[in-house]
């Protein structure tokens, strides 16, 4: 695993920023055998961090909120000493735990969160962390499974973070809040991770319709004026609280109950948010046509994205409402009805699971059986030929929702200067790129721009808080990926200097 060889850069990778002062850090690992006769509940021994003592509290085969099935594992990170703390005790942590093989760290599973640990909220963490069988299987990509010969080892991270409750106290002394408010329109025109890109810091946040909300104000009276400013009766819209999920999606969560006159702009956001702060993150929702009930019961409401192979762009298009218990293909004619394409048009499914997590759904398999709730999003693409896909990545391109996935979880803006103030045709340029490109790559890219033969191009780094040159040319290297000459493996941004030169430094 990444954190048996630098522990600071896997916590930097998988545990992103979240504005607070780290009061202590923590990497603890706990090695588990002989799996299938593991008691139905068990915990790690003690560790400490932050002053608190802390352990892993694992379900091998799954709590009984997981489901019935066995076939699944839940694991928390427990506060080890409620009993004897405080009634008004608390901690503010942010983790991520990790499954991996005993012999090969590399191959691994890991979910991360933050919460507010307090005497009554003691644990938190993943119900369903994943699939018992996948873990005991090999994976597409894998050399062996993460947990082999019933032995695997898990290991969390833990940041415990200064106490947020001075930042609550700024916070109640204001008497508005934002709401952001993500409608189907906005949702076609984003390209990335969830419905909307809400908190990352990483990015620039998504533009949506946001209202400044004096937090007492009703939630009818906010409701209709809502309605107003989209132009429709008020009757007919409908608002979803949008939550940030364990595993570190934003996703629908409820409809925001109407039959309470007195409920406040604040309690509804204060319902989404346990740390009872920051936006309140909504869907607007239209009701077409007459409803007693809504959504229908039975009915589960799935977000629908495309990834267009020849275009390489992956938009919403949507949501639709399915059985649970319909199967996953029964889909595809509501998607080519959707699109306006013949009937019988094949198509592959993918469910968003969490940022580097985009897997094939079985077609065969029921939305319940593959764990599919409100406020999922699924990603579908037209079936083509083997040779056809092999033909894009040939290009350079994207062959599927997978690989473009990740080209936007590890994309980066190259920032393109020269480095010498010479004529007008030497331009300054930006360029989304991934971590993962080669520099060949990144010279080609660059030629393009320039029209200059990318052998004949010459890049410098840069000090990545001045951007003035830090004196190292980069050498062409074909195994060297952006990645290698970034400042961090968690940067997004990175200047480098070029010189166009008349001969190649091949």
């Amino acid at each position: 695993m990444e954190a048996s060889l630098d522990q600071k850069a896997f916590a930097a990778k998988h545990l992103p920023d979240l504005g607070y002062d780290i009061k202590d850090f923590r990497v603890y690992t706990w090695r588990l055998t002989n799996w299938m006769k593991l008691e139905k509940k068990i915990t790690s021994p003690d560790f400490d961090c932050g002053g608190h003592k802390w352990r892993i509290l694992l379900f091998p085969f799954g709590n009984s909120t997981s489901g019935p099935s066995g076939d699944t594992v839940s694991v928390y990170l427990d506060h080890a000493e409620p009993m004897e703390s405080p009634e008004d005790w608390h901690a503010h942590a942010q983790f991520a735990l990790v499954i991996s093989n005993i012999r090969d760290h590399t191959t691994y599973a890991v979910w991360n969160s933050d919460h507010r640990f307090t005497a009554e909220q003691c644990d938190w963490g993943f119900t369903r962390f994943g699939q018992l069988h996948k873990l005991f299987n090999i994976q597409e990509g894998d050399s062996r499974p993460i947990i082999e010969e019933e032995s695997a080892d898990i290991t969390v991270y833990v940041r415990v973070l200064e106490d947020s409750a001075s930042v609550l106290r700024n916070e109640e002394k204001c008497p508005f809040l934002t709401a952001r408010v993500v409608t189907d329109d906005t949702f076609a025109r984003h390209e990335g991770f969830d419905l909307a890109t809400l908190g990352e810091k990483k990015w620039p946040q998504s533009d949506l319709p946001t209202f400044c909300v004096p937090k007492q104000e009703t939630y009818g009276t906010f409701k209709s004026r809502v309605a107003v400013h989209f132009k429709l009766p008020n009757n007919i819209v409908r608002l979803w609280v949008l939550v940030r999920r364990v595993n570190e999606t934003v996703r629908l969560d409820t409809p925001i109950p109407e039959n309470d006159p007195s409920l406040t702009v604040e309690a509804v956001r204060d319902m989404a948010n346990m740390m009872r702060r920051g936006d309140l993150r909504l869907y607007f929702d239209v009701i077409m046509g007459p409803s007693r009930s809504y959504p229908p019961p039975g009915h589960i409401i799935v977000f629908l994205k495309h990834f267009d192979t020849s275009k390489q762009t992956l938009l919403g298009v949507g949501k639709v409402f399915v059985l649970c218990n319909s199967k996953v293909q029964d889909l595809h004619p509501i998607i080519n009805e959707r699109m306006k394409w013949t009937p019988g048009v094949p198509l592959r499914l993918y469910e968003e699971v969490k940022p580097g997590m985009i897997t094939l759904m079985e077609p065969e398999s029921t939305f319940a059986e593959s764990e599919i709730q409100d406020g999922d999003i699924i990603c579908f693409q037209v079936e083509q030929a083997e040779e056809e896909l092999r033909d894009f990545e040939t290009q350079g391109l994207y062959s599927n929702p997978v690989h473009f996935y990740g080209f936007l979880q590890n994309r980066v803006m190259i920032i393109f200067r020269p480095k010498l103030e010479e004529p007008d045709d030497n331009p300054e340029f930006g360029l989304v790129l991934s971590k993962k490109h080669k520099y060949d790559t990144m010279a080609q890219r660059a030629g393009e721009y320039l029209r200059h033969d990318p052998i004949k191009l010459r890049f410098t780094t840069t000090d990545a808080a001045s951007a003035v040159p830090r004196g190292s040319v980069l050498k062409r290297s074909l195994n060297q990926s952006i990645a290698d000459f970034m400042d961090s493996s968690y940067a997004t941004t990175t200047v480098l200097l070029y010189e166009k030169l008349a001969v190649s430094t091949v």
